[in-house]
């Protein structure tokens, strides 16, 4: 169940019980309240620190950022990461992580403003919205994502560690993870800057089957190998030009088997 749906029920119930005649906090009248009531009063109170806890924890994120993907999966996770937007901090926004394209044209075209679109035409505001639009892949989107948001967030002295969270189907999510993983243990990013989650959207990956196939742990593999030419001289994230052979060959290929479809 939803957390605003538990918090508020658990305030409801908790302010019904603490609130009949019986249950005043004098002493006198404490002594008086029979064994059953006495089980009902402790459950009241266990119901109201509960829905205290639920809704000062719900604000618990300072970005939830939302890759780009196919047109499907673009809106599935657009419309998980809405469902979301409770988690977000009073000053916490979303995060659209995809390559925007170049030109005024191209970028109306483009994936990020698609979604950014979506955003505002459920009521985000554009102070609640930023684009990391350089990203062409998963890795990209990790790692362009992080070195946006350390830049950001280092700008207005916000304070560390930043909890942020990527929406997409499970199996998607478990490559973002290693991503993570992965830069943090070369390290491009320092493991004490953010904290990472996940937000799973059901249906929002590639095509069934894809994440478990053998070319696509091929590939991931080979990415986490290759991560290091992100890399600036002094061990931050840089923004590496074009994408390798093997990543481009593969991306070839799928676009065709797409196509044919």
């Amino acid at each position: 169940m939803d957390r605003r749906i538990l918090s508020s029920v658990s305030l409801a119930i908790s302010l019904i019980v603490l609130s009949l005649p019986n249950f005043n906090f004098t002493g006198a009248v404490i002594a008086e309240i029979s064994y059953g009531q006495n089980l009902i009063y402790i459950l009241s109170l266990i119901f109201f620190i509960a829905s205290v806890f639920l809704f000062l924890s719900k604000k618990s994120l300072d970005a939830i950022i939302i890759p780009t993907g196919t047109l499907e999966a673009d809106i599935d996770r657009t419309n998980k990461a809405l469902s979301e937007k409770y988690k977000l901090k009073n000053d916490g926004y979303f995060l659209i992580s995809g390559y925007k394209g170049e030109g005024l044209n191209q970028m109306r075209k483009g994936q990020p403003y698609r979604i950014y679109k979506h955003l505002r035409d459920n009521g985000v505001l554009p102070k609640d919205i930023r684009i990391e639009g350089k990203s062409h892949n998963t890795m990209e989107n990790v790692l362009y994502t992080l070195k946006k948001m350390k830049e950001m967030e280092e700008k207005i002295g916000k304070k560390k560690p930043l909890d942020i969270a990527f929406v997409s189907s499970l199996d998607h999510l478990k490559r973002f993870n290693d991503f993570y993983q992965k830069a943090i243990e070369i390290g491009l990013i320092n493991k004490k800057d953010f904290r990472f989650h996940k937000i799973e959207a059901v249906g929002a990956g590639e095509e069934p089957g894809y994440e478990d196939s053998f070319s696509r742990k091929i590939l991931h593999n080979y990415k986490l190998r290759r991560m290091g030419r992100y890399r600036t001289k002094k061990g931050s994230i840089k923004y590496a030009k074009g994408e390798d052979f093997l990543v481009r060959l593969a991306r070839k290929i799928k676009r065709r088997n797409d196509d044919e479809r």
